[in-house]
């Protein structure tokens, strides 16, 4: 009987042994800080595309629209608005120019007739009507805008052309 408990107490330390270096259960948790990191890419192109409409509109260019110009001035059209840049591109310099600098013609636009072709009609046509396209840009987008001036021939002025 001394050998059977001595057989099974062997046993049952070497059972016990076994069991207790088992390391495939023995799971590791690393704990790793990690933080939240925000790269600010700027305004979206919805954010940009808003600020070329509000440029447009609160920059006081349009402001000009339809209004009778009758002396030679300097618009002070505005060159930047909240970091958008803004260009001019007159269609007739002569009358205004890219910086917006206004000089009276000296004829009028057109010399208005009746339907007979040879009955002037005075004053009817007199104003001219300069384009100004705009260019707003502002981080690679761009927004276009026409502006409309009437300028008034200076005062004297001759209207020695006949077309239409």
């Amino acid at each position: 009987m001394n050998r059977h408990f001595i057989f099974l107490l062997v046993l049952f330390l070497v059972g016990f042994s076994l069991t207790s270096c088992d390391k495939g259960d023995i799971t590791t948790t690393t704990t790793i800080n990690q933080s939240t990191t925000t790269i600010n890419t700027g305004p979206s192109e919805s954010e940009i595309y808003q600020l070329l409409i509000e440029t447009e509109k609160l920059s006081g260019m349009s402001n000009f629209n339809g209004v009778l110009i009758s002396e030679s001035l300097d618009l002070g059209l505005p060159t930047e608005y909240k970091g958008v840049i803004i260009t001019y591109s007159s269609r007739n310099q002569d009358i205004i120019n890219n910086q917006g600098i206004v000089t009276l013609p000296n004829s009028c636009w057109i010399e208005s007739r009746k339907q007979d072709g040879i009955t002037a009609v005075p004053n009817l046509n007199d104003n001219w009507p300069v384009v100004v396209d705009v260019t707003m840009e502002f981080m690679g987008q761009i927004r276009t805008a026409k502006l409309m001036f009437l300028v008034a021939p200076e005062i004297g002025f001759s209207c020695n052309k006949y077309l239409g």
